[in-house]
């Protein structure tokens, strides 16, 4: 049956039906001695989390050789993994893979959004007792179990899953992906997602202290890399604003710094009064409205501020700065719907309940308004400090969990000598 699994691969992919492998650097010459593991991208979306991954396995057991096959060509070599080419999808070019390497366990980053596995590298290796994992299986992106692309039979795509030792999904969605396919569930694990960690911004903690400390009680917001199609929706929404709380302060940083000198006029033309930091004029009291122009502290504002509007998401084309950013330093976030330059992220935070949208110029008004109850923007903050942070650690427990599995084999492989 692997066999015939593994040709039936090889006749769709002379046909065309699935991703052709980018051309990599060759292998190592040797193989070295010692335990080794295979991390085969799936999806090139994965390559991000193989190369974390790779980091964390040999940093958990620094005699255990890691190679890395199927990553993206370009991308970066971890120094923890030796990239090497992926096997045609054939049975002998699979075999001849694992002849060379003679991994003690094969591990699969990614579920591809075509549903494209390696199932002669599948076949091949569960024929041999090579233990198999899945991680990062995220197969709700790709299609139903009920109606899968012609060219990935339900029955085949079941039989290909069912071979695993183990499968990690990211999500409980996902494993009722699997569950619905027919994969038994006692081969199916919640993990949660690899991700890479989010740096907080830095800033200069005395000059934090000291605008805290003059902005004192006055509730404050931050609209960060606005454009000039954005500008008189901020604006507007924060005269709104105004009158519910006549103390509150915009801090406005626009998308390109020569628009400062302008959008000072126009807040002085519309009656209110503007300060400018790279003047450093100062935000008394009487200010309504801060212009910054530095993006090197943009940490700093995006500690003082409680709510932060990302610009750029009002319109299309728009979207400059991460929500992560405002996020991992408890800056609650307001965006448009023009968001695909970030569209995980936001997705993320949306899932989250850690961000709030504003898809117009009123909604935007209205969103900044009520968040002034320092309890409702409180709660998106927390809400997108948990989305980061909880999924620190899972590369580190993925690790542990594949060097579990890799053990396993080793002493099943020990017991049939």
């Amino acid at each position: 049956m692997p066999h015939a699994l593994a040709l039936w691969l090889h006749l769709i992919t002379r046909r065309g039906a699935v991703r052709k492998v980018a051309a990599l650097p060759p292998p190592m010459p040797a193989r070295p001695q010692g335990d080794l593991i295979c991390l085969y991208v799936t999806a090139p979306e994965a390559s991000a989390a193989a190369m974390q991954l790779a980091s964390e396995l040999a940093r958990a057991r620094p005699g255990v050789t890691v190679i890395l096959a199927g990553a993206e060509a370009g991308a970066a070599q971890p120094g923890a993994a030796c990239i090497v080419p992926a096997p045609a999808m054939t049975v002998v070019a699979a075999r001849a893979f694992l002849a060379l390497w003679h991994p003690g366990l094969v591990l699969l980053v990614g579920a591809a959004r075509d549903i494209a596995m390696p199932a002669a590298l599948i076949a091949e290796a569960a024929a041999a007792g090579t233990a198999l994992m899945l991680v990062e299986a995220r197969f709700v992106l790709a299609a139903s179990p009920a109606r899968l692309p012609w060219f990935w039979p339900r029955a085949l795509l079941r039989a290909l899953l069912t071979r695993m030792d183990c499968i990690l999904v990211p999500d409980q969605a996902n494993a009722a992906w699997l569950a619905h396919l027919g994969v038994p569930a006692d081969r199916v694990e919640l993990s949660g997602s690899i991700r890479e960690p989010v740096e907080p911004l830095s800033c200069t903690e005395a000059e934090r202290a000291a605008l805290a400390l003059q902005l004192h009680s006055r509730p404050v917001w931050f609209a960060v890399a606005v454009p000039e199609a954005e500008e008189l929706a901020v604006l507007e929404a924060h005269e709104k604003a105004l009158l519910r709380a006549h103390r509150m302060l915009l801090v406005l940083m626009p998308q390109r710094v020569e628009r400062a000198a302008l959008l000072a006029e126009a807040v002085e033309a519309r009656g209110h009064h503007a300060a400018r930091r790279a003047l450093e004029e100062e935000p008394e009291d009487d200010v309504q409205v801060l212009i910054v122009e530095d993006d090197s502290e943009l940490g700093l504002w995006y500690r003082l501020a409680p709510v932060t509007w990302m610009g750029g998401t009002l319109l299309r084309g728009g979207a400059p700065r991460s929500p992560l950013e405002p996020a991992a330093l408890g800056s609650a976030i307001v965006h448009g719907p023009a968001v695909a330059a970030h569209a995980d992220e936001y997705a993320r935070l949306a899932e989250a309940a850690a961000c709030r949208v504003a898809s117009t110029p009123a909604a935007l008004a209205d969103a900044v308004a009520e968040l002034i109850a320092p309890d409702r923007v409180a709660a998106l903050a927390r809400n997108a400090w948990e989305a980061i942070s909880g999924d620190a650690g899972v590369a580190e427990k993925i690790a542990r969990r594949a060097l579990a599995e890799l053990d396993a084999a080793l002493v099943r492989g020990a017991g049939q000598t």
